[in-house]
């Protein structure tokens, strides 16, 4: 069976890819892909772990999987949680983004013996990720938040080096956060295994376009389907030229000493982070 496990990053998702494939129940039930619902699986997962990390998970939880079908069928498994790398209050914990994500990531993995785990990451400017994740946090000073941190050094290539170094043989899965309005199918597709339309295809394009600009993706997508998702690309950007509302994509940042030169040199740091991480051999990258 494979264990297919979203891991965030945080700020990132507010599980809307659990969501949307909580939407398409039946489509995925025929082809035996099961999403259990977070109220049961997450509870469920951190009692196996903290079992687990005190040595009270005989052969490793065998069960773990069956119980998570909850008295269903198939053959793939769909876990999302945004905790999965750690706390909010861990992620800049020490002097780098999640630290321990190697440890994370092989606790996971090993709650399923037998099965193949497959690991799906995205990821985001520092740049707009650190200010999301003050925003989020329950801590109130943004230097006592920030302390420790160079953000000039935040490689999202060193917290996959962390997984893969960890857990050299599960399959990993990376996207960019600021890919996900044309990517978002790809996205399903890869996390539920089942190629095919998902019933929440656009809604990602909902969130940011205007209601009358989407309503008229809409009715142009269902009289004129498109064979391909390089075709859905194509016909989705031309529609955000001309209906995506600015005020649902424009991050505006208004932090101590986050100046816009900072954004411009934390962004091109992390373009060229990107670089490096799509030249890599040993992961799947998503890109438009």
């Amino acid at each position: 069976m494979d264990i297919a496990i979203h891991l965030g990053a945080h700020c990132t998702d507010e599980d809307r890819i659990l969501r949307a494939l909580q939407g398409d129940t039946k489509l995925l039930r025929e082809r035996g892909v099961v999403v259990p619902p977070p109220g049961v699986a997450r509870p469920a997962l951190r009692k196996a772990l903290m079992a687990e990390k005190n040595s009270l998970l005989p052969g490793g939880g065998r069960g773990l999987a069956a119980d998570l079908m909850n008295g269903g069928t198939g053959d793939r498994i769909f876990l999302s949680h945004e905790g999965f790398l750690g706390a909010y209050a861990k992620v800049l914990a020490g002097d780098t983004m999640y630290d321990d994500a190697g440890a994370k990531t092989a606790a996971l993995r090993d709650l399923f013996p037998g099965d193949r785990a497959v690991f799906y990451l995205g990821i985001r400017n520092p740049a707009t990720f650190v200010p999301a994740l003050f925003d989020a946090s329950s801590v109130d000073d943004f230097e006592t938040f920030i302390a420790g941190q160079d953000v000039a050094q935040m490689r999202w290539s060193d917290v996959i080096d962390r997984i893969r170094a960890a857990c050299p043989d599960v399959p990993l899965t990376v996207w960019c956060n600021e890919d996900l309005p044309l990517i978002w199918p790809d996205i399903l597709r890869a996390i539920s295994n089942v190629d095919l339309e998902h019933g929440g295809d656009e809604m990602i394009l909902k969130e940011i376009m205007t209601e009358a600009g989407f309503k008229r993706l809409e009715t142009y997508l269902r009289d004129n389907p498109t064979p391909s998702l390089t075709m859905w690309r194509k016909v989705v950007t031309a529609f955000l030229g001309k209906y995506v509302d600015p005020s649902k994509i424009d991050e505006e940042i208004s932090l101590p000493g986050w100046s816009q030169d900072l954004i411009a040199m934390l962004t091109s740091l992390y373009e060229q982070d990107l670089h490096a991480i799509r030249m890599r051999g040993d992961i799947t990258f998503l890109m438009p």
